[in-house]
């Protein structure tokens, strides 16, 4: 089978770039596997999350461009549509697919995706899902959407992500032939909002730790990218300064790297928390900042997954994470396997930061299950169904 992911890069940090190249290594073991990627600016550097040299990467931008007569038109329709919702409804949908997906666009996929005669195309995020929802008929490959963000984000998030786009799901989304979703709750979301049967599949852990932490270091790690708002980095400092106003000797290490870090030195200066905290860029090594840490915070607004929360438990950590859609389906067990709060609640996650601190015996427990917990996100696992997935869909077609 001849696999096609289409991305905007693979070259790049982020989750979704991790998680693509942890699946994409594991099918390129029995699939012939090819990476579209649409921004070719970042220069190929395989060694970020290890990609193999077996996949091969394709850098083509002129997929995505436009006339500037095209781009104007389709700037306007967004514009118009992300501030009123004008175009979102069933009456409108050419329109509104002509505003997200230009016809020229369209025929520039067809033409490359069916010239090298793949038998599978992936696309990997909401833009490429819907791209290849819209031109799936026309398509002669099976085709899969692969989403990585909650329901929620994507369409609840105002004028950001898919915010006004329902009718553009609901319409395109149902002609592929599978739509991955990370979480029941999405499953769930789509089945009850557009109708659609969807699958849900869990992202995959990134490695395997054979050593746990200790717990007993005066560490709370973050680990993310620097986006203050999805991220909730006001609130991870908010939080913070309250545990060091009775905990003067923890420190907080953040791990990554950001378009907001300024603003995130700032707040910490802001805050006179320059002592306490240690902002460290992102590495590939970040197996050894979960093993010399004792807890593990996740502050996001919203999280379609959350990666880290399951690195952390491979590696022996308690989480404590704001309860939204992703967290809460890896925590499948609150105070048992991780501690969820409700979302943008300072006070009480600086709470549970103190009580995690005062009790090392129930920061071992919560450890010790969080690791059992670890094991459902194995790749072997994770890759287990999607080759099953990909076996059924061979099956159908040859019948």
């Amino acid at each position: 089978m001849k696999i096609c992911f289409i991305t905007s890069s693979i070259f790049n940090h982020g989750g979704i770039q991790r998680v693509l190249s942890i699946l994409a290594n594991r099918l390129s073991l029995n699939y012939q596997v090819d990476i579209l990627c649409t921004d070719d600016r970042l220069a190929e550097n395989r060694e970020i999350y290890n990609l193999s040299p077996e996949i091969n990467v394709e850098l083509n931008s002129d997929l995505m461009s436009n006339n500037i007569i095209h781009r104007i038109i389709s700037k306007a329709g967004r514009v118009i549509n992300n501030k009123t919702g004008l175009l979102n409804n069933k009456h409108l949908i050419t329109i509104l697919r002509k505003s997200y997906c230009s016809d020229k666009i369209q025929h520039k996929f067809i033409k490359y995706l069916n010239d090298k005669e793949y038998d599978l195309v992936i696309g990997v995020e909401g833009d490429y899902s819907l791209l290849v929802g819209i031109i799936a008929e026309r398509l002669r490959a099976k085709t899969i959407g692969w989403q990585h963000n909650s329901y929620d984000a994507y369409f609840k998030t105002q004028n950001r992500y898919y915010w006004n786009q329902d009718e553009l799901y609901k319409n395109y989304i149902k002609k592929l032939d599978q739509y991955i979703v990370l979480t029941d709750y999405d499953k769930e979301m789509f089945k009850k909002n557009m109708q659609l049967d969807v699958t849900r599949i869990y992202n995959p852990l990134s490695f395997v730790s054979k050593n746990k932490s200790k717990c007993s270091s005066k560490n709370i790690l973050f680990v993310g990218r620097l986006v203050e708002k999805q991220k909730g980095l006001d609130f991870l400092i908010e939080s913070f300064k309250k545990v060091v106003s009775k905990k003067t000797d923890w420190k907080l290490i953040i791990v990554g790297d950001g378009p907001d870090k300024q603003k995130l030195m700032d707040l910490i200066i802001e805050s006179k928390l320059e002592e306490n905290v240690e902002i460290v860029p992102f590495t590939s090594e970040v197996e050894q900042y979960y093993l010399n840490s004792s807890i593990l915070i996740s502050t996001s607004r919203w999280e379609g997954f959350g990666l880290v929360i399951t690195e952390a438990m491979e590696c022996g950590l308690p989480v404590i994470a704001f309860s939204n859609s992703g967290p809460k389906e890896i925590i499948n067990k609150p105070n048992e396997n991780g501690i969820l709060v409700p979302c943008g609640d300072c006070d009480e996650l600086a709470k549970k930061m103190v009580d995690l601190i005062e009790d090392e015996e129930k920061r071992n427990r919560i450890a010790s299950q969080a690791i059992v917990r670890a094991k459902d996100f194995s790749i072997i696992k994770i890759y287990g169904e999607w080759d099953k997935m990909l076996h059924n869909m061979i099956r159908s077609e040859e019948t």
